[in-house]
């Protein structure tokens, strides 16, 4: 490992040490993927599905931070697999999915680097990923990409989602994960990060205007679909 991934690596480790990065409740968009194109909570205990056989399914959460999204995959009765750089959250996603019994957490929920993810080819049905490639170098983030694909089933949907802003990277200086990366993206970058091997179904630019400091955030909502080859 180089000098610059442990520090990536400490930076991490330190930001959920102070709890910062602690949520509990899954993101919006990641609900709307699932019920739009995996299944549709109906009921206390029923479900539409959009795909065959979707019960079930393997779920890979790319960077799955205290494990919000897994728990989230449970609800809706899916298979959820996760992984992230910091030990202390997997070691706290661990402890919840366990409390809401999933079996074999250890290998299910797993410390690792995204360019060399310990899972076979082709193994999972569907990927997603919150606020995490945009953590990290491009390169990596490339590197990232193709083990998603290696690890997708053909033809899977793998959902994500980019800041906006730019296409530039710099180190956060601030508290909230100070010394991690921030990497902005425009539809060029998000082009060139895909473009190899998924095809893009969904690219959605929302924009949150806070009138009070006159700031405008944007975020990427992308959904995209693994290639045959």
């Amino acid at each position: 490992m180089s000098h610059q991934d442990i520090t990536r690596q400490g930076a991490w480790e330190e930001s959920y040490k102070n709890k910062q990065n602690f949520v509990f409740y899954p993101n919006e968009e990641m609900v709307r993927f699932i019920s739009k194109y995996i299944r549709k909570r109906t009921g206390f205990s029923s479900f539409e599905d959009h795909l065959p056989n979707a019960a079930g399914m393997k779920l890979l959460d790319v960077g799955c931070g205290i494990g919000r999204h897994l728990v989230m995959a449970q609800d809706f009765e899916l298979d959820p697999h996760g992984f992230d750089l910091s030990a202390e959250a997997i070691r706290t996603a661990r402890e919840w999915l366990r409390s809401r019994g999933l079996q074999n957490a250890e290998e299910k929920i797993v410390q690792s680097d995204a360019r060399a993810l310990p899972w076979r080819d082709t193994y999972f049905d569907v990927a997603v990923s919150h606020g995490v490639l945009d953590s990290m170098p491009f390169d990596i983030a490339k590197s990232a990409i193709s083990e998603v694909q290696r690890t997708l089933k053909p033809e899977s949907l793998f959902y994500c989602d980019l800041i906006g802003g730019g296409n530039q990277e710099e180190v956060v200086s601030t508290f909230h994960e100070k010394d991690t990366i921030q990497s902005y993206f425009d539809e060029e970058k998000i082009d060139e990060l895909f473009s190899d091997r998924f095809d893009i179904v969904e690219k959605i630019l929302v924009d949150r205007h806070d009138k009070t400091d006159d700031c405008t955030f944007s975020r990427w909502h992308i959904i995209t679909r693994r290639r045959k080859a």
